[in-house]
């Protein structure tokens, strides 16, 4: 890592990794298991132009050296081709490949690493060209993220503006892709995909809207004007709170805003049940006080209970709305056991709270006490303020893969639309045997999708096919539609330790208005299901409503 300069980039170095677990992996299997004639195709291929050139200069080493031609260009003294697949040699050439793909003065691949999936889908495709094993690299990428501890977890990532139609500009962004049934909150957008955005992988797409979830959402910000920000930061500060609300779908019966500016002092600068309207948010952040003194974070807290209670705006459960919370900072409270005293008491409130830690002065230990777990999905940890505007795409992943926490015995009311998710996440409650989900159809229609790991579970039909074959996960039973009713049975496999069912709605008409309920099957006459048993029972309620563009 030393050699290929990203010592001190801890996404570079999850990637490099990555594709060296992959590679490895395969050439694991290529030297075990294959033989000389099943190399033969390659004879003609990756610069090979001998009769035996495809087993002679086959996949070897972390990066997966192969062809004759990526052989001679390698420059290392091999002793013969097997050679490459010493450890000593393989790292040389790893390192070699990192910073010039290709061997021919291409650019560094340090710059397609960003933490993203679209970055990371560009970095594979101009490293390995066959996109069948992105899946796998993906996988390994997002375990070494999150073993690094890199500041946050793998997230959807966007491209630059394309050309969707001739009337209509997009955002180049990554379609999921069979493998990652499993994961799948950092991928998919809705609506007509457009065509793929050249030069990238089919999976890479021009898509008009790159959140695949109805924004409806009780935001709010908790903004830090302490003194160790210093002026210039604040306001890099401010343009990022203004850039992420005009991507978030702020205005009536949509996203409501509530924004706290603090430091000893503070100041509420939007209510949610106040200036419903786009420009009069961005307004009221034009007008933030830079106060320029302590960090009373705990106060700030204690006043976003005030902003999240239903008194003040807050919506009722029954609404269907996500709450988050990002609290932003550079330093460390004036009193950590109270900031997190107050951080829990929102937690109590179904509130997922996000916490950003601003350059190298952070309480990390304070962070992670605040922020809603798990810690991998809801920590950012950004070197400077001119890095949090770079990474506006992150915290828009974050707000588009949020799910609905639904309280029990709830029936709320919502909106969505053709090709719009609405993700649920449901309390499991140990009583019965098995969970029985009728959805009601009002107007329109739906399909229905589940996981017991997947927070954004979706239509295996939005997964683009790299031919890739593993186990799905999230699992979808959906009965046709009959007498305007769907129906499915879920089953919690033997062993499972979650706490939570994770349910994905997704609307097929234009219109679809509908009415969803859980029940407990051991109460209730549930349809014959080929699953597993389940060891668990959710008793609730939904009922969602027309959305109107």
């Amino acid at each position: 890592m030393y050699t290929a300069h990203i010592c001190d980039n801890c996404q570079a170095k999850a990637a490099f990794l990555a594709i060296a677990a992959t590679m490895t992996k395969n050439f694991s299997i290529d030297e075990r298991s294959a033989s000389d004639v099943q190399f033969a195709a390659d004879d003609n291929k990756y610069g090979n132009r001998e009769k035996g050139d495809g087993s002679r200069f086959r996949r070897r080493g972390f990066f997966g050296l192969r062809g004759r031609t990526m052989y001679e260009r390698s420059k290392q003294n091999l002793n013969n081709t097997e050679s490459a697949a010493l450890v000593e040699n393989a790292i040389v050439i790893a390192a070699k490949l990192w910073q010039n793909p290709n061997f021919i003065n291409e650019s560094s691949l340090t710059h397609h690493s960003d933490g993203s999936f679209y970055k990371f889908s560009m970095l594979w495709y101009k490293f390995n060209g066959d996109m069948k094993e992105l899946a796998i690299a993906t996988k390994y990428y997002q375990t070494f993220l999150r073993r690094f501890k890199c500041g946050s977890d793998l997230y959807q990532g966007e491209g630059a503006k394309c050309e969707y139609n001739k009337t209509h500009s997009g955002t180049c962004s990554p379609e999921c892709i069979k493998g990652l049934e499993d994961s799948s909150s950092f991928c998919g957008c809705s609506g007509p995909k457009g065509p793929q955005c050249p030069g990238s992988p089919k999976h890479i797409r021009c898509c008009l809207d790159t959140c695949a979830q109805e924004l409806k959402l009780d935001l709010g910000f908790v903004l830090d004007a302490s003194g160790s920000i210093g002026k210039e930061n604040y306001e890099l500060q401010l343009n990022f709170t203004k850039q992420l609300l005009q991507q978030v779908n702020v205005g009536p019966n949509k996203t409501h805003v509530g924004i706290i500016n603090y430091s000893t002092d503070r100041e509420t600068l939007t209510w949610l049940n106040r200036d419903y309207g786009l420009t009069d948010k961005l307004r009221r952040v034009d007008n933030a006080t830079y106060y320029g003194d302590g960090t009373d974070t705990a106060r700030a807290l204690k006043q976003a209970l005030s902003v999240f209670s239903y008194a003040q705006g807050r919506r009722q459960p029954e609404e269907g709305v996500t709450l988050v919370i990002f609290v932003v900072t550079d330093g460390e409270s004036n009193n950590q056991s109270e900031t997190i005293r107050a951080a829990n008491e929102l937690k109590r409130q179904d509130i997922t709270l996000v916490s950003v830690g601003v350059g190298n002065a952070p309480n990390r230990e304070e962070l992670l006490g605040i922020c809603s777990l798990p810690i991998d999905e809801n920590y950012f940890a950004i070197s400077d303020y001119q890095a949090l505007l770079q990474k506006l795409n992150q915290f828009k992943s974050k707000t588009c893969s949020e799910p609905v926490i639904i309280p029990s015995n709830t029936t709320i009311t919502d909106e969505i639309q053709k090709d719009k998710y609405k993700f649920l996440k449901i309390k499991i409650i140990f009583l019965g045997n098995k969970t029985l989900i009728t959805v009601t159809l009002l107007r329109g229609n739906v399909k229905l999708f589940y996981s017991f790991t997947n927070r954004n579970p979706k239509d295996p039909a939005d997964f683009f096919d790299y031919e890739i074959e593993t186990r799905d996960r999230s699992m979808t039973r959906t009965i046709p539609k009959k007498n305007n009713e769907v129906t499915m049975v879920i089953d919690k496999p033997d062993g499972t330790s979650e706490d939570y069912a994770y349910i994905g709605i997704k609307g097929l008409e234009d219109n679809n208005q509908f009415k969803v309920q859980f029940e407990d099957c051991a109460k209730v006459n549930c349809p014959a299901s080929n699953a597993m048993m389940i060891k668990f029972s959710i008793i609730m309620t939904i009922l969602c409503g027309l959305f109107v563009l």
